[in-house]
């Protein structure tokens, strides 16, 4: 007749390698890294006049690796495993470089290239760029054009709009599209200027 000793000591046995098998079946967690960049990479030269983009800078709370999804209505989750591949405020300096021209016809330098003197200069501040658990995402920034010729002139965008799937790659998507809307606004702002 077996013990109570001797029947524990198999069933403690069996449990354990049980546990150890579950952990073993659970796939590592994969880190993705995003890129940020527009549909049309060429940047429109030979544009009527020359513009200096300076370098973009974004709120301190998108200032890190992770990308950020708000979560609550002043709460904010940062992703572990999906992360910028490149810091946010140089990939969205080098974004608006290329969407400004194309969208404006004109030569867009984020650092001066040529001895041409530069018609105009903008200065870019992100104040918010991020999704929401529902799916939407949002772009607040604003904009200063300073022109040889007069006065700086402040301007503001606050867009937001819906993932077209879900996950975080339809998030960079969004992405790019705020940041195409904006840079739709600022070159607006670039042609109504040259009037």
């Amino acid at each position: 007749m077996m013990n109570a000793k001797h029947f524990l000591l198999p069933a403690g046995l069996l449990l354990a390698g049980l546990l150890l098998a579950g952990c073993a079946g659970s796939p590592p967690v994969l880190d993705h890294d995003y890129l940020l960049r527009p549909q049309k990479l060429m940047i429109g030269s030979g544009g009527r006049s020359v513009v200096q983009l300076k370098p973009v800078a974004v709120a301190p709370y998108l200032d890190q690796k992770g990308m950020v999804l708000q979560t609550g209505s002043s709460e904010i989750r940062v992703a572990k495993h999906h992360r910028w591949a490149e810091p946010l405020d140089e990939a969205v300096e080098r974004y608006l470089q290329v969407s400004i021209a194309n969208q404006a016809d004109v030569t867009v330098e984020s650092v001066p290239l040529t001895t041409v003197e530069e018609d105009a200069t903008v200065t870019v501040r992100i104040n918010q760029l991020h999704g929401t658990e529902s799916g939407s995402v949002r772009l607040v920034a604003d904009w200063k054009v300073d022109r040889v010729d007069g006065e700086p002139i402040l301007h503001s965008y606050d867009e937001s709009i819906t993932q077209s799937a879900d996950g975080y790659p339809a998030l960079v998507a969004a992405h790019a599209e705020l940041l195409d809307g904006l840079s739709g606004a600022i070159a607006d702002s670039l042609e109504a200027g040259q009037q």
